[in-house]
């Protein structure tokens, strides 16, 4: 069955709020699904592989006081403290400069390419490396990346690298052309119906119980005379 990017996202926010995730950072973790599953990588699949192994064991707090340039990850997944790390390599960039940076003990590496693509915008490019293998390249038009990404292997130790210049052409296991968005959006997205109806189901715990109380806040049933 097809959804919407809207209904995946949607769905997807209320099953992160619905097992613990606080406001923000639930929009950030179904953005990086519902994009990962826009580009046919199992996004859904791989949210429910999460819950699997997180569940009510969420922190996405790093600490990046020590070393800016090396940043334990401390095996914790990047679907929580991925968009809070990025984003501060983003804000240390120099865009005159090639920056690297290394994240040790980094879990599920594939979550954090949704939000290195976002920079692509602002003209950061990104390349992501482990052992010096090229793991993931992020241009304008296109991002290309190896298979490994999807290994979820803890105590992994990557570099990634940002910069004004782009990439080149070199080519991996996957490409994704950015430009095929639109075309994709209006065919719909086909998660897994079986992993899809387990993220219908936690996002039902995220409604409000109806009660007096809620109705005169809005939740529940009941008719517009209400």
């Amino acid at each position: 069955m097809s959804y919407s990017y809207y209904e995946v996202y949607t769905n997807t926010q209320r099953a992160f709020a619905g097992i613990g995730f606080p406001y923000g950072a639930d929009e950030d973790a179904a953005y990086i699904i519902t994009w990962l599953e826009l580009y046919n990588l199992k996004g859904i699949d791989l949210f429910c592989e999460f819950v699997e192994k997180f569940y009510h064991k969420y922190d996405y707090k790093i600490d990046v006081s020590n070393n800016e340039k090396k940043i334990d990850l401390k095996n914790k997944s990047n679907l929580m403290a991925g968009p809070g790390v990025i984003d501060y390599l983003v804000s240390k960039f120099n865009i005159n400069n090639e920056n690297t940076y290394i994240l040790t003990n980094c879990y599920d590496p594939i979550f954090l390419i949704p939000i290195l693509s976002k920079y692509i915008k602002k003209d950061i490019y990104s390349k992501i490396l482990q052992d010096n293998a090229i793991l993931c390249l992020i241009d304008k038009e296109k991002i290309s990346f190896n298979k490994k990404l999807f290994d979820n292997n803890i105590n992994n130790s990557i570099k990634i690298i940002l910069s004004n210049k782009p990439n080149g052409t070199k080519k991996l296991d996957i490409d994704i052309t950015l430009k095929d968005s639109i075309k994709l959006l209006s065919v719909g997205l086909n998660p897994n119906q079986n992993n899809w109806n387990k993220v219908s189901e936690l996002a039902f715990q995220s409604f409000v119980p109806e009660s007096e109380q809620s109705r005169s806040k809005g939740a529940g049933g009941g008719d517009a005379n209400d």
